[in-house]
């Protein structure tokens, strides 16, 4: 059965399913038949993160993704939210646009907290970044991406209802108040955890920044709120890129520059990784030493927000410019959540860490300016509503 709400999940569920346990299940359900294991033509392999999940994989019939609660009570909650997403675009006739790039959901069992989804091919975006073989930076998925992000905002916005939106909240991201954290927060902090909110602390403009970016935001459409690599799916087939999001468990109301920061972030991030990263370096030998230059970034940022913009909305000029300029402050943010999850459990925070907090202080300080030479974007002036008269 699909769910056709927002709700709570039981608060006891059955073991979770694992490779030895899962098949009998899959039989129950009739998603593979006994021939299958008679044949051969069945392998289930643990795919796990922060949830259980097994892939099982056929060649001679349809593929399954399962994914069921993991250790985090708040897994229950997340992984229905994520199936009631699901059933929601494949029920309602004006987000069927969205099919295209969806994997199809077959299976909510709410008393274990479990969706089995059809397998969907592809790589990682990362991956796909690595294994093109060109000397440029890949920008054939900056295209597919930036349109099926905003083909999402724009339904999504004209599809608000009271009794989803109940369900899903609206809060703004917890990084936005990153610098004053709540004594819960805090008590779990690692030393790096320590040695970044000390940084954000000194940072004044930064978190300025970070404050306003609290009051602005503008919950009014569904976000992913989660886009990163691992969550985009690439895959090339007759010259042609498709690009699937995936992982919606985290999905919410909330602002559709956020989401389209966090794929800035992601773009920062891949080239950072590539940096030699060196207290024996100077940050010109270090920006020099990058293995992906950071122009070559600048074309599969530039088609992903054409894309996007063309896709999300019919704007004016103006609209657009702040809308951009929020999502330049978003992907600020974004670093510095990353150089936060890069400090769990950590005595002192990696280089990384400390190179994503300096460039997210360097956003802020001039979002216009790093819209440019970060990702090849003019963001133009407002002109004032009241010019004066000329001479």
């Amino acid at each position: 059965m699909l769910p056709d709400r927002v709700g709570r999940l039981p608060e006891v569920t059955p073991e979770a399913l694992n490779v030895d346990t899962a098949t009998p299940y899959l039989l129950r359900r009739r998603l593979i038949d006994k021939r299958a294991i008679v044949d051969g033509d069945l392998e289930i392999v643990d795919a796990s993160r922060r949830n259980h999940s097994l892939k099982i994989v056929r060649r001679n019939g349809a593929s399954y993704f399962l994914k069921q609660a993991g250790g985090d009570p708040t897994s229950r909650l997340t992984i229905g939210r994520e199936a009631w997403f699901y059933s929601y675009c494949q029920r309602s006739p004006s987000t069927a646009p969205l099919l295209d790039f969806l994997a199809r959901l077959l299976v909510w069992d709410e008393t274990r907290g479990l969706i089995i989804m059809e397998h969907v091919g592809g790589r990682s975006l990362w991956s796909h970044y690595a294994d093109t073989t060109r000397r440029s930076f890949p920008s054939a998925a900056g295209a597919p991406l930036g349109r099926q992000l905003g083909i999402l905002h724009r339904l999504f916005r004209a599809e608000i209802e009271p009794e989803w939106v109940a369900g899903m909240g609206a809060p703004p991201p917890w990084i936005l108040r990153a610098h004053r954290p709540s004594p819960d927060m805090l008590s779990r902090f690692s030393p790096a955890h320590i040695r970044i909110l000390e940084f954000l602390q000194e940072e004044a403009i930064l978190v300025a920044g970070l404050v306003e970016l609290q009051r602005a935001w503008r919950p009014d459409t569904l976000i992913h709120n989660d886009l990163k690599g691992e969550n985009i799916l690439v895959e090339d087939a007759d010259g042609d890129t498709r690009v699937r999001i995936i992982d919606w468990e985290l999905a919410q109301l909330g602002d559709a520059a956020w989401d389209v920061g966090a794929i800035l972030r992601d773009f920062l991030s891949y080239w950072l990784m590539s940096v030699p990263l060196s207290s024996d370096l100077t940050p010109e030998e270090m920006l020099a030493g990058a293995q992906v230059p950071l122009s070559g970034l600048h074309p599969a940022a530039r088609d992903f927000w054409e894309a996007y913009r063309a896709a999300a909305w019919s704007g004016d000029g103006a609209t657009e410019s702040g809308f951009l300029l929020r999502a330049v402050q978003y992907a600020a943010a974004r670093l510095v959540q990353g150089a936060h999850e890069l400090c769990s459990n950590q005595p002192v925070p990696p280089n990384l860490a400390l190179a994503m907090l300096q460039l997210a202080a360097n956003i802020m300080a001039d979002p216009r300016g790093a819209a440019l030479h970060l990702f090849g974007l003019a963001i133009g002036w407002r002109r004032p509503v009241h010019a004066p008269a000329g001479g």
